[in-house]
């Protein structure tokens, strides 16, 4: 009977000791002297701290544009001036596809970004400056672009993606503004992503993003000029090609190794070629003959096959192949027929067999297209008609969809 006392007076001790604990009062503890016990405060469901969220410090990072966003319902009037983004690093995502594109404001083209849905708006450069041919890197981080964002003189930059900070590349003080019937850019990356081509002056130049170190590839005589430039996509950097014009009738295709230096002539036109492109292995190089044919041609065989003769009753000076590996899907613009007020989004359907035949081209838009550039995958193509930005599946071209209205010009695609 006496150890079940004991044991219940050990126990309501402890009892009393958690009431007092739980009260916060103080106590008088012997040989210790008067203690102040804490108090526990009652948590209550779904108490939530002050913290900013991630989606709230990135909205105050992203400026806003002039274009809309794919809801065509959306009163324009309301769209506040763009303002120049400010970018963190919690506030930017860096592992996802970017379309980078100019816009005119205050009557000179501005550099944007956004994402392939049409959000994230961010202007890059700021008003009052020039920016042209947006072109990301091979790898998807580097975004170059010529601009006269540093003493109003045209000189090639380079941006990180998702970073505010600009790099000028060269210095030049005499390097022309683009021509503006020139889709193709003037410059181009190498496939590691480290160099980038560029023309100036009738010549080619190399420069080193590392270190910007440049140097010269190619003089060419004053009488002719060096109109564009494409970096073979293969990991060895092996080949960059180039066309030099004379005069309006006579054209060539030359490579040059942007290690040994040497040259191989790959061919000859007596009409202008505007635009170049390689096959994503660099197996083949097609090259636009004036504004009716495509032809291709190989390093390891230099005779220049037909891809399309006559297809079209006119094409723009732009061709693309494919990124995706092994394909030979080309992308055009072209008239369906002479009736078309603009072009249309085109592939090559069925080549050409010969020198008589014409080849198909598989039309994917209606007339009115001034750009168009494939998406990393190859499965879609984004295309600007009348300033809006569309985006559709590339073989069919179903699915169209709307991402941003107005404005938009010189639309590039990155990878991830």
């Amino acid at each position: 009977m006496r150890e079940t006392f004991k044991s219940l007076s050990i126990f309501s001790a402890m009892l009393m000791i958690l009431l007092v604990i739980s009260t916060g009062c103080d106590i008088n503890i012997p040989g210790c002297g008067k203690r102040s016990l804490p108090f526990f405060k009652q948590i209550l469901p779904n108490q939530t701290n002050n913290s900013q969220t991630f989606n709230n410090t990135l909205s105050n990072n992203t400026a806003s544009n002039p274009q809309n966003s794919t809801n065509s319902s959306m009163n324009l009037n309301t769209l506040s001036k763009p303002v120049l983004a400010t970018p963190t690093a919690t506030a930017v995502l860096v592992d996802v596809e970017k379309i980078a594109y100019t816009t005119i404001e205050e009557g000179q083209p501005t550099l944007w970004t956004m994402n392939t849905d049409g959000t994230e708006r961010t202007r890059l450069t700021t008003l009052k400056t020039s920016s042209w041919h947006p072109l990301w890197s091979p790898n998807g981080k580097i975004l170059a672009f010529l601009s006269t964002a540093s003493d109003g003189k045209v000189n090639l930059y380079t941006i990180q993606k998702g970073s505010a900070t600009l790099t000028q590349i060269t210095s030049w003080e005499d390097m022309s503004k683009p021509d503006p019937a020139v889709l193709q850019a003037p410059f181009s990356w190498s496939p590691k992503s480290d160099q980038i081509a560029y023309i100036y002056k009738n010549q080619i130049w190399v420069v080193s993003l590392d270190t910007l170190e440049q140097s010269t590839l190619v003089t060419v005589d004053p009488a002719f000029t060096i109109s564009t430039v494409s970096w073979a996509p293969h990991r060895d950097n092996k080949y960059i090609a180039y066309t030099v014009l004379g005069g309006t009738n006579y054209s060539s295709v030359l490579l040059v190794n942007p290690r040994l230096k040497d040259q191989l002539h790959l061919a000859d036109s007596r009409v202008l070629i505007p635009s170049i492109t390689w096959t994503s292995g660099a197996e083949e190089l097609a090259y636009l003959s004036d504004n009716r044919a495509v032809y291709t041609t190989k390093v390891e065989d230099t005779t220049s096959q037909p891809l399309i003769n006559g297809a079209s009753p006119d094409l723009a000076p732009y061709i693309s192949f494919s990124p995706v590996d092994s394909s030979t899907r080309l992308l055009l613009l072209a008239r369906q027929s002479t009736d078309d007020s603009g072009y249309r989004v085109a592939v090559v359907d069925k080549p050409a067999k010969g020198d008589n035949d014409t080849g198909t081209l598989k039309y994917l838009t209606p007339a009115g297209v001034d750009s168009a550039v494939w998406s990393p995958d190859g499965t879609k193509i984004a295309y600007v008609t009348s300033g809006e930005l569309w985006i559709m599946d590339s073989t069919s071209g179903m699915f169209k969809t709307r991402i941003a209205l107005t404005g938009i010009q010189s639309p590039d695609w990155s990878r991830k």
